[in-house]
Order: structure tokens, then sequence, then C-alpha cells
């Protein structure tokens, strides 16, 4: 507790509530989007298995992810504040390790509390937290990593039992890597972390010393990593990401000269956004680069005798950020590196190696006094503090998915008002789920899970689309074609225990939805289908209308044939089949 204590420990607190109210207060106003609707309908659909905990989704295997999906999907379908408030504790549980590590690395320096700062205000992890599906990319990797950086920087120090540590960091990888491959970069920031915390040694000999004190610890780790890729490549069919030698540099610069650079400073405090990119203003490059140099001079100028590893592990951390996204996504083209869901796991290795440069570093004459150290202190924190508002300006609500939230909620108070409906299934509009993941993108996918389990497709005398605001709106059939005139002149055609062919003026091609038009004088079952397609409707007394949706059955449909279970006739007037407007 005595990383806790004193004016540095109640300033450490000042900074996470900071983060906790403003995050919290941004988290309550976002909701689910894109991945999250289709990801969530997938896991609803399937049986917890092997099989779907080990899947290929999407050239990943992430079987915590899975089941994290799997149990959201079938206890808590779209409850955001729960998701919200998950997300914030694994926020707040990475933000309290980087404390930890910088007061092990730093004391009772007051840079300690600069550099929790950078880590806990920056706007480049901001994206990735309030889209559920990117947080969890970000979070628990970036928790893994720093628990493994924590634990070994603890066992260098002497605290707890060596092989304990070792261990706990093995596991704390393997969970890592079972969550997201990205965890393949957390061997290598601790290899650099270790080599940076040798002090009896200098230049490559560091290398060699922190290998060969931590040799178990590397076997470990190489083990686990290796384990996971030799299962990853037998389990999915990765292609790489292509794209030519230009679209790589330009990707290449995207993401380390317009994105990591502004991002690691608070920014990008002026530009816009595209999509899931932020493009930063031309200005703010410039600004932002000077400053990384400027900050990087100091550094080798003023630093820690493991100033010069520190930066060199995280330019190795970036440039294999880099490589995985060249690997993955560079076809895309520079746009993609303009992504934070790419970039903003560096934020955690830019503070570790921060402090690791700081480390050991003599105290500036000009900050010999308390009230001096305060001072400067209080001024980096408020510039930063500013920027970072800047930053979180220009991403908020661009990111917090408003429209999604009314869409579902419109739905959702709909299907309460009137839990009768059926709605008619089809592609939802690209701004929720977009059409690249094929059928995964229908209504019954997205909305199956919902705790008010909607019906589609299914014969209803309430049959419903939905509309561009979610609420649900009845049928209007676009360009209808209907039945012939039936031979009864009263009864139009005579539906009995014999089968009626009901011919259509048109034959019926593709996914249609039907309008059928009857009156009876009794109660009785009715059967409709079309070569191989057949549904039972409840006919009611009385004139009425029932609705029905006949899928695309191989071939033309001339007619439709029904039967009535029940002694009473049921008179049908008129079918009539088209596609539904969408309002």
């Amino acid at each position: 507790m005595r990383a806790w204590r004193g004016h540095q420990g109640a300033a450490a607190i000042g900074v996470i509530a900071v983060m906790l109210v403003v995050r919290g207060r941004l988290l309550a106003g976002s909701y689910f989007n894109q991945d999250d609707f289709y990801m969530t309908g997938r896991a609803y659909r399937s049986d917890l298995t092997w099989d779907y905990l080990f899947s290929d989704f999407a050239g990943h295997v992430n079987p915590f992810q899975q089941l994290t999906l799997w149990l959201v999907a079938h206890h808590a379908p779209y409850d955001w504040p729960v998701l919200a408030t998950g997300i914030l504790l694994v926020n707040l549980a990475a933000t309290v390790l980087v404390w930890l590590i910088a007061s092990r690395l730093l004391g009772d320096r007051w840079s300690r509390v600069v550099v929790l700062a950078v880590f806990a205000w920056a706007p480049m992890t901001l994206m990735p937290t309030l889209w559920w599906s990117a947080s969890m990319f970000l979070w628990p990797h970036v928790l893994c990593s720093l628990a493994a950086t924590w634990l070994l920087v603890r066992w260098h120090q002497g605290d707890g039992r060596p092989w304990v540590n070792g261990v706990a960091i093995v596991l704390v990888t393997a969970v890592g890597l079972l969550w997201h491959e990205r965890a393949t970069l957390v061997p290598p920031l601790v290899l650099g972390v270790a080599v940076a915390l040798v002090d009896d040694a200098v230049g490559w000999r560091r290398l060699t010393a922190a290998l060969r004190r931590f040799r178990w610890l590397w076997l470990g780790m190489v083990g686990v990593t290796g384990a996971f890729l030799t299962m990853h490549s037998l389990l999915t069919d990765v292609e790489g990401g292509g794209g030519t030698a230009r679209q790589q540099l330009e990707v290449s610069w995207s993401f380390v000269g317009r994105s990591v650079v502004p991002g690691l400073l608070g920014g990008p405090w002026a530009g816009s956004t595209a999509g899931g990119a932020v493009v930063p203003a031309t200005w703010v490059t410039v600004v932002s680069i000077v400053l990384v140099v400027a900050v990087v001079g100091l550094l080798l100028w003023r630093g820690g005798p493991a100033r010069r590893w520190a930066l060199a592990v995280l330019v190795g951390y970036v440039g294999a950020d880099l490589f995985l996204l060249l690997s993955g996504r560079s076809a895309f083209g520079a746009i993609i590196g303009l992504d934070p869901r790419y970039s903003a796991d560096t934020l955690h290795a830019a503070v570790v190696c921060l402090a690791l440069a700081l480390r050991g570093a003599p105290e500036w004459p000009v900050l010999a006094t308390t009230r001096r150290r305060a001072v400067a202190v209080g001024g980096l924190l408020a510039v930063y503090g500013v920027a970072a508002a800047f930053g979180t300006a220009l991403l908020v609500p661009h990111f917090q998915n408003q429209l999604d939230r009314e869409l579902v909620t419109n739905l959702r108070d709909d299907l309460a008002a009137d839990p009768t409906q059926v709605i008619v299934d089809g592609a939802a509009p690209a701004e929720l789920v977009l059409p690249l993941v094929g059928d995964d993108n229908r209504y019954s996918v997205i909305f199956g899970p919902l705790p008010e389990r909607p019906a589609f497709d299914e014969p209803s005398y309430r049959l419903r689309v939905v509309g561009e605001d979610g609420h649900l709106r009845p049928v209007v059939l676009d360009g209808a074609v209907t039945s012939e005139p039936g031979p009864d002149d009263e009864c139009g055609w005579s539906v009995t225990e014999e089968p009626t062919d009901v011919e259509m003026r048109l034959p019926l091609d593709g996914r249609v939805v039907l309008r059928v038009r009857y009156y009876t004088n009794a109660e009785a079952t009715v059967s409709i289908g079309a070569a191989s397609w057949n549904e039972e409707f409840l006919a009611r007394r009385g004139p009425n209308e029932v609705w029905l949706v006949l899928p695309d059955v191989e071939g033309l449909v001339p007619e439709l044939e029904l039967v009535s279970s029940g002694p009473a006739t049921v008179c049908v007037t008129e079918v009539a089949a088209g596609l539904p407007e969408v309002p």
C-alpha cells in the first residue's frame, strides 16, 4: 500500500478518479455497434462446445472471447450497463497496474504521476473503450501485458518467490494468448523490460545477462507462445494482408506518424473522423512529431542509465504492432493505419518504457525544491489534460453509437407494447451491421437474443417490418401480384379438407410476403404450401387477413395449395404477394 501514501498517492487517486468519471459518463452514453450485434447473435445460436470455442473467427482463434460472448448472449443480451461496467473495471485494473509499475520503477518521484496521467487520460484508447468488440481486443491484452510486466519488476526487486512470479507470468501470457493473438507481443515487451532492468551490465551485455538471469521464464513464455501459434496455424486458414509496397508504406506512415505519435500526446486535437478512422489535421501531425522528437531528446539527455534500451524497446513494440497490421490489413490502404483499434495498445508499452527511461535519472537543478516540482508536475498535468480534452471532444459522440441505441430501443419498446407482433426477417441497415458478414446481418440473427424473444417470418395477423428508426410498422406490399379470381363469385376459393390450388396471375419467384384475405364462420387450421415450403395458420371467424413469408424455394411458384383441417369452409377471397416497403 506504500504506492498510495502521501501527496503523490493522493494525486494518483485524483488522476484515476478523473478517468473514472469521464469514461464512466461516456460509456453510459455509448452503445453496441456493428460486430457486437452479429457476434452476439452468432454466440446465441451456438452451443457451448470445444468446436465453438476454438472456431476460426475471421482468422482469429480466441476461445476466452468466444466464451465471454456466449455467456453474455445467453445471460445478459444487449444489457449495455452490465458490459459498460465490466469495460470500466478492466480499464481501472490496467490503470492501477500502471501506477504500481511506475511506483516500483520511479520510487517517490512525481514523474510517476505524469506517467499515470498519460495512460489514464490519453484519448487513443477511448474509441476501443466505447465499442464493446474493440474493447475486448484491447483491454484484456493490455491487462495481461501489464500484469506480466509488474510481476517481472516485482521479481527483479526481490519481492515474492521467483518461481511464483515466473509461473504467474507464463500463466498470464497464456491467458492473453487464449484471449487474442495480439498477446504474442507480451513476451517481447517483458524481455525488453528485463533488459532495461539489468543494472550490472552495459551495452549488449544487458541482453545476455537478462537472457541468462531469467532463462527459465523465457523457456516457459516461448513454449506457451509456440504452442498457441501452432494451434492457431492448424485451426485457421489465414491469408496475408496483401497490398502493394506503396500501400504498405502508406499504412506505415498513417499508423506511426498520424496515429501513434499524436495519440501518445493526447491527440489528435483537431481533424475529422471517417468510419472507424481518426484523421488528424496536418498541423497536428507536424506539431506532434516535433514534440515527440523533443521528448526523446530530453530523455536521451537527462534520462536514466537504461534510457536508450527503453526507447529501443518502444520502437520495437511499435514496429511489431505495425507488422501485425501490415500482415493482416495492409490491402485496406492508408485509412486502416488511422483506426485507433490497431494503435491503442502501444500506449501501455509507451508509459512502461517512459518509466524505464526515467528510472535512475538525475534530478534537475531547476526542480530542486518541492514547490518547483509540484508546479512543474501540475503544469504538465494541466497541459496534458487540456490536450486530452480536445482529443476526446473530437472522438465523442462519433464513437458512441447513439443511432444504434435509438434503433434498438424503439424496436424493444414496440415489442414490449405488443408481444404478438412478428417481424419480417431481412438484412439490417449497413449503419447497424455491414453486409460483409453475409447472413449474419439479418434481423433474426441480430435480435434473436433479445429478452423479448421476437418471432420472425411466422404466420401472423400482426406482421411488421423494421423501419429505419427501429419502430415496427405494418406491412405494405410494393407492386403486389394477386391471385386469379376464384371460381365461386361469393366465396372465391373454397378451402376445405380437399386440397385447393389458388392460381397466381404471375408466377412467384424468390422470397416474398403473402397476404391471404378470407372469411369463415368457424375456426379452422389452414395449411398453405408451395414446392418444399409449407406453413399453417389459424383461420378466425369473420373476415380477416393473415400474413406469411414465402421463402426463396427452388423454381417458380405458379400456384399455392391450401387445405383446411376443420369442418367449416374457409373462403379465400384474395392472395397477394410482393416485397414489403421499408418505411
